[in-house]
């Protein structure tokens, strides 16, 4: 293959002479060239022979999955769609996705039997942990195998995922997620809210099951969860639209899904937190210095300096791509100031918790340290709990336990009529 170009997850052809990978430019080829976007994903099939190879999803917009060959000239792949995960297939010879299964949930780990006449899957949604699926390859005759929660789930009072739609300000059209608190009366409130806001940024929110939401549903509070421009899901100008503008559309997007959160469910204005981790802590940092319409944030693993990051953290080739070179460059060292949320942390007024692990590479904690200091500088609110030994993720219980622990004491303390700290 090209230099330059990322081919994963090949699979063979039943006849050994075609090879499908799921291929897409590498960061070198982008960077080298310039450009205003990251490169698609897409299926090739490549002839074993030395022949030339296809790019059989080409016309199609979203990032293909994984792929694996069936008996014949079928191609099946998953991927995210509009907060849902799905199974496609792919004609080898002739291309044109088609879409198998369907619904509002998420779908994972796939399988399939010998003739490719059924498939076994995990099957998760906003109440559903996940459990193991069987059906015909178009989705058909769905048969669930386990019920691996069926002694749990009738003790709790879990909330469901309302999908909204809402136009952003300048007409784009966004998609997200709002769950009522546990408590929810038609004639009470108005209730506090939490945005929670997700990594990535090319990442993605959806109908699949959180743990860490229900519980904030279960104190009481409305949540809403949004995929601003830069999420994955809706298609290549959607998922690149945040290219060198970090904190410009997706800001917008989000603030846009606040507004209409408001206007559409008993939310008291005066009581909304926001919240994130990785790209979501960089944009609590970013949120709290451009408005002061929440009333408390926590921001997880946060980005706040990317001159700094750029050094530190073990990713330089994304600062090198999205802000379009290093910060010796002079149009780049710019736009990563104009870009950080330091800059305007002098605007901030916002009481704010800082959770980060020592171990951090992806997001050096020297990021969220930086943030506090400014905040402290101020005489506003802040608080910093350490991690240690602990990376962007994958923590330990106990850690994991502990975080949430003091999240929602300080949703508490801020969001709540009477204080827990």
């Amino acid at each position: 293959t090209k230099t330059g170009v990322e081919g994963v997850g090949a699979a063979w052809s039943p006849d050994g002479r075609r090879i499908a990978v799921q291929r897409s430019a590498g960061l070198d080829m982008v960077i080298e060239s310039g450009q205003s976007h990251g490169a698609p994903i897409d299926i090739y099939v490549i002839p074993v022979n030395g022949g030339q190879s296809r790019n059989i999803t080409d016309n199609w917009d979203l990032m293909a999955g994984a792929p694996q060959w069936s008996n014949g000239n079928l191609i099946y792949f998953s991927t995210g769609i509009s907060g849902n995960t799905h199974l496609f297939r792919v004609s080898a010879n002739r291309g044109g996705v088609e879409q198998l299964t369907d619904g509002d949930r998420q779908l994972r780990g796939f399988s399939f039997t010998r003739d490719f006449s059924r498939i076994a899957y995990q099957s998760t949604d906003p109440t559903h942990p996940g459990d193991v699926f069987t059906s015909a390859i178009n989705g058909t005759q769905e048969r669930r195998l386990t019920l691996s929660n069926a002694d749990l789930l009738p003790h709790l009072e879990l909330s469901n995922a309302e999908r909204i739609r809402f136009s952003s300000y300048d007409g784009t059209e966004v998609e997200g997620w709002v769950m009522r608190p546990t408590n929810f009366a038609p004639d009470g409130g108005p209730y506090p809210m939490v945005l929670s806001i997700h990594g990535g940024p090319h990442g993605a929110y959806g109908n699949n099951f959180s743990l860490r939401l229900q519980i904030l549903a279960a104190e009481g509070y409305f949540v809403l969860f949004i995929n601003p421009r830069g999420s994955t899901g809706y298609g290549e100008d959607f998922k690149w639209a945040i290219w060198g503008g970090w904190g410009v559309l997706d800001y917008q997007d989000l603030m846009a899904g606040v507004d209409y959160a408001l206007e559409h469910y008993p939310i008291d204005a005066e009581r909304m937190g926001v919240t994130g981790g990785s790209y979501g802590g960089f944009m609590t940092n970013w949120v709290i210095g451009h408005t002061q319409r929440f009333s408390a944030a926590v921001a997880r693993a946060s980005i706040s300096n990317w001159m700094s990051d750029y050094g530190t953290a073990d990713i330089p080739r994304t600062k090198e791509s999205e802000f379009f070179g290093a910060p010796w460059e002079k149009r780049s060292r710019d736009l990563m100031i104009e870009s950080s949320p330091i800059t305007y942390a002098g605007n901030a007024t916002t009481p704010t918790l800082f959770l980060h692990g020592e171990l951090d590479h992806r997001v050096p904690i020297a990021e969220a340290e930086q943030m506090y200091v400014a905040l402290r500088k101020q005489r506003i609110p802040a608080m910093f709990i350490r991690y240690p030994d602990s990376y962007h993720g994958g923590w330990t219980p106990w850690r994991t336990v502990h975080s949430w622990h003091y999240e929602l004491a300080w949703w508490s303390k801020y969001l709540k009529e009477k204080p827990r700290i």
